[in-house]
């Protein structure tokens, strides 16, 4: 698959990486329709903040689980979920008072910018929406009563 990976201040590349693969039993892979960039994903862009050369871009996602761990419980193959920059468990301390981003156990969510994703402690770290969104961007919702003009020029 093809994801963007930062080598330097303004050098962006398209490159091959390797297909995401379960590695612990509360993981899960997502594809990646869509994916968002962060202004703190411009400071290392714009050669401000230092990073290791080579980092594979984006951490702000959202999209469908395609396979899931054996640990995980809260998810299902084919839900629509957005994702945190941080993963975390949402057992601990911190998360059970609502500071998932100070979890004991919080690892980075990185190299969003690509087609799939694996993402770690997924019960904690992604949150599943009640409907999937429709496809076409002049549809606000999934129920064809709640029609939008949103996208749409008259």
């Amino acid at each position: 698959m093809q994801g963007a990976v930062l080598y330097g201040a303004r050098d962006i590349r398209f490159e091959d990486r390797a297909d995401p693969t379960i590695v612990e039993p509360t993981d899960a892979i997502i594809s990646l329709p869509v994916t968002c960039i962060c202004g703190s994903d411009l400071w290392p862009y714009r050669g401000v903040s230092p990073f290791p050369a080579g980092t594979p871009m984006g951490h702000e996602y959202c999209g469908y689980v395609e396979e899931v761990g054996h640990g995980v419980t809260s998810l299902k193959r084919g839900q629509f979920v957005i994702g945190s920059f941080f993963a975390s468990d949402n057992t601990c301390p911190h998360c059970q008072h609502g500071y998932q981003t100070s979890c004991e156990h919080k690892t980075p969510v990185g190299g969003a910018q690509a087609p799939r994703l694996r993402v770690p402690l997924a019960d904690g770290t992604l949150v599943a929406t009640r409907d999937v969104p429709n496809a076409d961007p002049t549809i606000g919702s999934t129920r064809p009563t709640e029609r939008s003009t949103a996208g749409v020029r008259t």
